[in-house]
């Protein structure tokens, strides 16, 4: 998988997989290990998604993204994967200054 990757992309993934988990961090824990997540939309493609960063848990556990489901997700922590995603963007763009 990653050695088909655009270069582009597998930067782009490694420094929000850096980040660790975006979660965690929101939570006030920096620094978990985290694994992308793909934010699939409308049914698109699973490659063409944008990824944020979770720990294990908190994407396939049973607090997690997968474990227990986007809406109970949301409402369990106050916050979507789309508010995620953003400041997901804000930190990778504020560390590739």
């Amino acid at each position: 998988m990653i050695l088909s990757m655009k270069k582009s992309l597998k930067e782009h993934y490694n420094a929000v997989s850096d980040l660790g988990c975006i979660l965690c961090r929101h939570l006030g824990f920096e620094g978990t290990p985290a694994e992308l997540h793909h934010i699939r939309r409308g049914g698109g493609r699973r490659a063409d998604a944008p990824v944020i960063p979770l720990c294990p848990e908190h994407h396939r556990g049973n607090s997690g993204v997968h474990g227990m489901g986007r809406k109970a997700f949301h409402k369990h922590y106050g916050i979507t994967e789309e508010e995620l995603l953003e400041e997901t963007h804000r930190l990778v763009k504020r560390r590739s200054q």
